[in-house]
Order: structure tokens, then C-alpha cells, then sequence
């Protein structure tokens, strides 16, 4: 057998032992394996090496900085360069002159080849073809609470003619046409479909009539003309005359009308200068009314009316605008014979 020969670098096995040491061997190894691992991940260098370096980074660092300043190029800074004043305004002076030509080109546009008024007209005619396709034409025009209104009138003011659609009459529109009418006070216009055009009509009252720039014509109580020629069938009515004098009339007859006895002999009523009234009766007498406190004289009018019979006497006028007399004014052949008379006695 070849001897053994054992090397120093060679591993020696240790003798068994119990298990109590081989714990504490374990535990002594452990500890002997951490300080290794310590004293591993210590630097290599020592301290004089590590001031030697920094101070080597320091003087590098030191060069750098200083060749920077040293150089020619300009410092960048993080400010921006302030904006103009002028700026703004001039981009929102040149947006709103860009949209005006803009605008105004596209209308003159549309303006020059009527560009809506073929596109209106093309969707009429489309709108009453396909009216026509379904029936949808007006064929009947109802009127109710007619009477005096004309029919050509209303139907000159509806601008409706039998085949037209249906579906091209604006209710709302039509009722605000017939309102202009003198005799229509209100009105409501409805579709019926397929064909039929219904119209509901309020008349308005003749009240009295109007004379103004030598024309009369009949108003209702609100002063409302309701038409311009004065028909022989309205002579019933009392006149009022003058600027104001249809706004006024339904005050006026509402006064008169406290003695009936007095208002059925009244002609015309005239509105001088929009302030008060001259009356003149069928007697030729002339009643000039104050500007205030026209019932008080009214009444006093009536009581003297009863007693003397004032109105039927050669009296022109009978002046009321005093507060506290009355003045009289007679006829020319009347004042003459009384100043015969007291110059006789």
C-alpha cells in the first residue's frame, strides 16, 4: 500500500464529537463568519487614500465651474421673453376683420344667386306636392260670428286660396292678419284635417262716430276704428270731433247718458284741444263744458234746462266753465231787441 501524504493546504477532518459542542462549535463558527463578512466589506483603502480622492473630485469640480464662467457663450435663464402689449389686440382685430369678410362674402353670396329665396321656393313647392299626394289641400273655408266683416276682406287678408296646403297656413299667423281687420275684435283659426280651414270671428259694437280731418268713420267704446266710411246705417250714432275725441267718447256718453232727456237732443260732441267739450244740441246751442268738474255743470245744465227750458230759447251758447255762474249768449235779432228794450226803459 502507498503511504498517505497529507499537504498543509489539505482539509483535516475533525474528530466527532457530541452534540452539545458541535451546537457550539456551529454557534462559534456562525460568529467567526460574520466578523470575516465585516471585515470584507470594510473599504480596502485607507483613510489618507480617501481624502487623497476627494480632494482630487473637489479640485476638478472647482476647475469645471470656473471654466464655465470663463466661457463666451451667453448664461441661459428660465425666464421667457415678455409678450408685446400689442399682441393680443392686433390677433383679436384680425380674427373679427377674417369673419366679417368671411361673413359678409358669404352673404353677398347668398344675396347675388338668391340662394334662400330658391331654396324657400323649392321647399314650398316639394312641401305642396306632398300635400297634394295626400290630400292635405285646403278645399272648404268656415267662418263663424260674422257680420258685419266683409268676406273679400277676410279672405284678401288670409292670402288663402282653395288647393293650397294645408299644412302651409300658420294658424297663429293668420289669426294676427284677421285682427288688423276693423270689423274683428278676435279671432281663432284651426286646421281640420284633411281640407277644411276653420275660423271663429268676435265683431266689435259700432259706439259713436269719428270725425277727424274731414272724414268720418265709426269707432267701438275703446276707440277703436272700426271703419272708415260713414254707411247711412250708422246716422244713429252720436259724433264726437276732433284729436282724442274717439279715445275720450266713452267717458263723455257715460256722463250724458245720466239724463237721457238731454243726450237724445245732442248732435256732436267736439274735443277741444284734447281737454275738454263743446256739445252742441239740435236746438243750434253750443254748451261749452269745463276742463274739470264737467258732471257738476252737466247737472247744473239739466236743472236749468227743466226750470227755464234754456235750449229752447234764442240762446247761441250757454258757457259753464265759470264754477260759480252760468253765461248765456243769444242770437243776434234776441240781443238786439233787449238792448231796444232797456234802453226804453
Amino acid at each position: 500500500m502507498r503511504p498517505l501524504t497529507i499537504d498543509k493546504e489539505d482539509r483535516v477532518i475533525p474528530p466527532v464529537r457530541s452534540k452539545k459542542s458541535s451546537a457550539k462549535g456551529m454557534r462559534r463558527g456562525g460568529a467567526l463568519k460574520k466578523k470575516a463578512s465585516r471585515q470584507k466589506a470594510e473599504p480596502r483603502f485607507s483613510s489618507r487614500e480617501t481624502l487623497s480622492r476627494i480632494g482630487g473630485l473637489t479640485v476638478q469640480f472647482t476647475d469645471r465651474v470656473s471654466a464655465s464662467f470663463k466661457s463666451d457663450k451667453p448664461r441661459r435663464t428660465g425666464r421667457r421673453k415678455p409678450v408685446p402689449g400689442w399682441r393680443k389686440p392686433a390677433l383679436v382685430c384680425a380674427g373679427v376683420l377674417v369673419a366679417a369678410a368671411l361673413i359678409g362674402g358669404l352673404s353677398n353670396f347668398l344675396i347675388r344667386e338668391e340662394v334662400l329665396q330658391k331654396s324657400s321656393e323649392w321647399i314650398d313647392e316639394q312641401q305642396q306636392k306632398l300635400a297634394s299626394a295626400f290630400g292635405l289641400t285646403v278645399q272648404e273655408i268656415s267662418i263663424v260670428g260674422r257680420d258685419k266683416a266683409s268676406p273679400d276682406e277676410i279672405l284678401k287678408v288670409l292670402d288663402v286660396k282653395r288647393g293650397d296646403s294645408i299644412l302651409g297656413v300658420d294658424p297663429e299667423d293668420a289669426r294676427e292678419r284677421l285682427e288688423t281687420l276693423g270689423w274683428i275684435e278676435s279671432a281663432s283659426v284651426m286646421r281640420r284635417f284633411p281640407d277644411e280651414l276653420f275660423i271663429e270671428i268676435k265683431e266689435r259694437r259700432p259706439y259713436a262716430r269719428w270725425q277727424i280731418g274731414g272724414e268720418t268713420g265709426v269707432i267701438d267704446r275703446t276707440g277703436a276704428v272700426v271703419t272708415k266710411k260713414e254707411k247711412a246705417e250708422f246716422r244713429y250714432l252720436p259724433k264726437v270731433v276732433g284729436p282724442g275725441a274717439n279715445v275720450h267718447a266713452a267717458e263723455l256718453f257715460d256722463m250724458l247718458s245720466q239724463t237721457p232727456e238731454l243726450f237724445t237732443r245732442l248732435q256732436n260732441a267736439v274735443r277741444i284741444r284734447d281737454r275738454r267739450w263743446n256739445l252742441e244740441f239740435d236746438s243750434n246751442v253750443t254748451v261749452l263744458l269745463p276742463e274739470k268738474g264737467a258732471l257738476q255743470a252737466w247737472r247744473q245744465l239739466y236743472q236749468v234746462q227743466m226750470e227755464q227750458d234754456i235750449l229752447d230759447k234764442d240762446v247761441v251758447a250757454v258757457d259753464l266753465r265759470a264754477s260759480d255762474r252760468m253765461y248765456v249768449r243769444l242770437n243776434p235779432e234776441a240781443a238786439k231787441l233787449r238792448r231796444l228794450a232797456g234802453n226804453e226803459t
